[in-house]
């Protein structure tokens, strides 16, 4: 019977309780039994009441004339009477052990069996009359035999057995229901298979720093004394159920188990919380640690590394970090780690006793320069995010491709033929608008700047802004940028005109998958043979033509306005690519500390390869049986190019003030009859004038500006790399080149016309404030504590300031674009005839704040007119 109470046990609740052998009253909160109990109860054999709280016997037990066993075992019992077991003169079975017993009287065990076995051990016996075992005539009598004074006499076949370590308690000839009861009282249990009778189980105490916690239908031939486990937990007594815990704060290490004293117990290690209880380790540790031994002390994240994620004792790579175990044998070693992780979580005594602790070195933990490719854990499987791979998740997976910092998943094959087909269609589109607007910009020239040359002013700013704006975008890829603005970014990566990368040649078979040393190599080798298409169309179309075709070409003087229209596409072209293309060679050099980083998989390793930063694919070596040795040579030739293109721009502009009236050809001068030195005289005046573009639009004193405006280009497109995107002084130093070139456009304004100048100063604007809050979230992410990931209200703002900003200028744009169609239709209003549409688009593009563009007035000359009227029949013409 089960969850008894002392209201229980009224004689009522065993009425009909004549033929009651045997009763069990185990394990329940009894704290006194009614002497009504046993007056219905004539024939009790065997009665176990232990585990309760009972303080004293009913005096009804004397009796029950045919009890043979009586279990007290787990009470409070403090006291043994004369009369307590008078008249039970079959009892041979009396079990007493881990009671309150201080006082056995005279002559108590008078009246039992003259062979009988008691239990008086764990009990507070300091004392024993020296003749209360006399009337035994034999048995066995357990006791604590080092707290008595003096061991009472006894007859020739009755032993006294003294428990000690080595000497445990037994007991034995019990029924199964006895023996499961002991049990759970701190025995272990086992069937003499040698009987076959009701009383065939014998039970041991279990020694001190041992216990038994079985689960309730556990059969007693099955119990085993389990040690006391490492962590919080010791018993200093013979057979307990359950161990005891230590104090707060302190363990038993795994050298002292079982813990069989408090003083086994020791101070948990440094870096856990010894407030809390021990548990099955070495007491948890403290928030933000982490421990690599289960009973070993725990290390704090933030000093092994700001990457790493601590919690409930448990180490993990945060996202947007990354780390990658060793060759040879990585698979092991990272497999006892995620093992020794995985047992580190279990909480109870159920953990594998193999996966204790790891000894082996943890790797290193890298920031990911695109913290969203990284996606953390611990094994190198679930490091990077689905599409991204390689070393610091640099690298897309087959069937992904790389753009503006981002793997996407390859388009289908009719998709990815239509962006090549797209990204030819642009360049071919380029160069067509290029020689059409050359050509209406000579038949328009009147030693004023045209509407041609006001657009290409316009262009180039628009085309300096979109090259900064997105390699700011892509080197401060760890700043959380809002997504808009992302994707604005990566259409503004298409003014690149990087075909290569446009073209996506690995969607169309992963062996053309390149690497940035031969997308790098591409790239100058298609600009090569854009040039060269240039050369070989004015060579056919101007000087392989016989005399009598070439009279035929629209104008005088054909070859040496043609020889200028050529040279001054090609220097658009470069000048349109320099950023790029430089910031791909800069990026492609290997440097060490510099283009190149370092990855050691570990503390202690040497000789750690070096990996490209723009391509961690390729290792940074110089040795020749390189695989790539040939295009790092291609690439160190090619820094002649970025050295040599500006000095060549700032001498063709140095040559131009001081040279600022260049002879024109005379209608009557004749191409094929020009001496060899007027030649070369001419090809320096043609060389001379086609670089007009690039100081057209600029006050004679700023003949140089827009060299610094390349300077600017390249540092801040390439420059916040070189120095360390993801580094503050790379991000400040980004941030002061564009306060300072804001600040000398502001102070000195080198632009002549008013609209050019704002325009200017606005996307001057925009990409500082851009690298300013770029800098601030760099700051943040720095000091591992980013308003930007931890806020969602600093997001927001952040998203919205720089929305705004960005969507000023765009407002700007749309404004300038709807007054000058204002006021292009209100000049066109009162205009007939077949040039309304040509006078309308020539209105469209000047600019009415500069003296040098075309009259803002709504009646226009005569001469205007007809040069008008020139331009518009070209253009009908050539529409036509």
């Amino acid at each position: 019977m089960n969850n008894l109470t002392v209201n229980s046990t009224s004689g009522s609740l065993f009425r009909n309780g004549q033929q009651l052998f045997e009763l069990l009253l185990a394990n329940n909160r009894l704290v006194e039994i009614e002497e009504s109990l046993f007056e219905t109860i004539t024939e009790l054999m065997y009665l176990d009441v232990s585990s309760n709280m009972l303080r004293r016997l009913p005096r009804s037990l004397v009796h029950q004339h045919y009890l043979v066993a009586i279990i007290l075992l787990g009470n409070r019992l403090t006291k043994i009477e004369n009369s307590t077991f008078q008249g039970l003169r079959l009892l041979g079975y009396l079990n007493l052990m881990r009671n309150n017993i201080g006082i056995i009287a005279h002559g108590a065990f008078n009246s039992l069996g003259t062979a009988a076995t008691i239990y008086l051990v764990d009990n507070n016996l300091t004392s024993l009359p020296s003749d209360v075992f006399l009337p035994l005539r034999s048995g066995t009598i357990w006791l604590n035999c080092c707290n008595l004074k003096q061991l009472p006499q006894v007859t020739k076949h009755l032993t006294i057995q003294c428990e000690t370590e080595g000497n445990a308690v037994r007991v034995l000839d019990l029924t199964i229901t006895a023996a499961r009861n002991l049990a759970y009282a701190g025995f272990v249990c086992k069937r003499n298979k040698a009987f076959d009778t009701e009383f065939d189980f014998s039970c041991t105490e279990c020694p001190a720093g041992t216990s038994t916690a079985l689960p309730s239908n556990s059969y007693p031939g099955t119990t085993k004394c389990k040690n006391c486990t490492a962590g919080g937990w010791y018993q200093d007594e013979a057979g307990q159920k359950d161990c005891k815990r230590c104090v707060n704060g302190t363990y038993v290490p795994p050298a002292n188990v079982p813990g069989r004293s408090p003083l086994d117990c020791s101070v948990c290690p440094t870096g856990t919380n010894t407030k809390m209880h021990a548990g099955y380790r070495a007491c948890p540790c403290l928030q933000g640690f982490y421990r690599l031994d289960r009973f070993g002390p725990c290390m704090a994240c933030n000093a092994t590394s700001p990457g790493l994620a601590c919690k409930d004792d448990i180490l993990t790579v945060k996202q947007g970090y990354w780390w990658s175990w060793s060759n040879g044998n990585s698979s092991d070693k990272q497999a006892r780690f995620v093992n020794f992780m995985t047992q580190l979580k279990i909480r109870d005594d159920s953990y594998h006793r193999n996966f204790v602790n790891f000894s082996g070195s943890l790797p290193i933990v890298y920031r990911c320069p695109l913290p969203d490719s990284c996606h953390g854990g611990v094994t190198n499987e679930e490091m990077c995010k689905e599409g991204y791979a390689g070393p610091l998740c640099s690298l897309c997976e087959l069937e992904y491709f790389s753009w503006f910092n981002t793997c996407q998943r390859c388009p289908p094959l009719w998709r990815g033929v239509l962006q090549l087909l797209l990204a030819v269609f642009l360049i071919v589109l380029l160069m067509f608008a290029l020689f059409k607007a050359d050509k209406l910009r000579m038949r328009q020239r009147q030693h004023t700047a045209t509407v041609i040359d006001q657009l290409a002013s316009k262009a180039k700013i628009l085309i300096g802004f979109a090259q900064v704006m997105a390699g700011v975008l892509s080197a401060l890829a760890y700043v959380p940028w809002p997504p808009l603005l992302l994707r604005v970014g990566s259409w503004l990566r298409s003014v690149e005109l990087n075909a290569v990368e446009m073209a996506n040649p690995s969607c169309f078979n992963h062996r053309l998958r390149i690497n940035e040393l031969e997308e790098t190599v591409l790239n100058i080798v298609g600009q090569v043979l854009l040039l060269f298409s240039i050369f070989l169309y004015y060579r056919v179309r101007y000087c392989l033509l016989p005399s009598c075709c070439r009279r035929f070409l629209p104008g005088k003087n054909s070859l040496t306005l043609a020889r200028r229209s050529c040279l001054r596409n090609s220097w658009w072209i470069l000048f349109l690519c320099y950023p790029s293309t430089t910031a791909h060679i800069l990026a492609t050099l290997p440097y060490k500390d510099w283009t190149c980083m370092e990855l050691c998989r570990y503390d202690n390793q040497q000789d750690c390869p070096w990996y490209l930063k723009a391509d961690p694919s390729i290792q940074c070596s110089y040795n020749d049986d390189s695989d790539n040795h040939v295009l790092f040579i291609v690439c160190w030739a090619m820094t002649v190019y970025v050295v040599c293109l500006p000095l060549l721009l700032l001498w063709g502009l140095f040559k131009r003030h001081r040279s600022p009236t260049l002879p024109q050809p005379h209608p009557s001068d004749d191409d094929n009859f020009v001496s060899l030195r007027n030649r070369r005289s001419a090809t320096t005046t043609d060389l001379l004038i086609s670089l007009e573009f690039l100081d057209e639009n600029y006050e004679t004193k700023f003949w140089y500006w827009e060299l610094l405006e390349m300077v600017r280009k390249l540092l801040l497109t390439c420059g916040i790399e070189y120095f360390g995107s993801s580094s503050l002084s790379g991000v400040a130093i980004a941030s002061l080149i564009a306060n300072v070139f804001l600040m000398l456009h502001a102070q000195f304004k080198p632009i002549k016309r008013n609209s050019e100048h704002w325009l200017q100063l606005l996307s001057l604007l925009v990409i500082s404030l851009s690298v300013m809050l770029g800098t601030l979230i760099a700051l943040e992410q720095a000091t591992d504590n980013s308003l930007t990931s931890d806020d969602a209200y600093d997001r927001l703002v952040f998203s919205v300031i720089v929305l705004f900003v960005n969507g000023l200028f765009a407002l700007y744009l749309l404004g300038r674009v709807g007054l000058a169609v204002l006021r292009s239709v209100n000049k066109v209003r009162f205009s007939g005839g077949r040039y309304r549409i040509a006078l309308f688009l020539i209105y469209l593009f000047s600019d009415d704040n500069s003296s040098d563009c075309i009259s803002s007035s709504n009646a226009l000359s005569i001469q205007q007119e007809d040069e008008l009227s020139n331009v518009a029949d070209h253009i009908t013409s050539s529409s036509e």
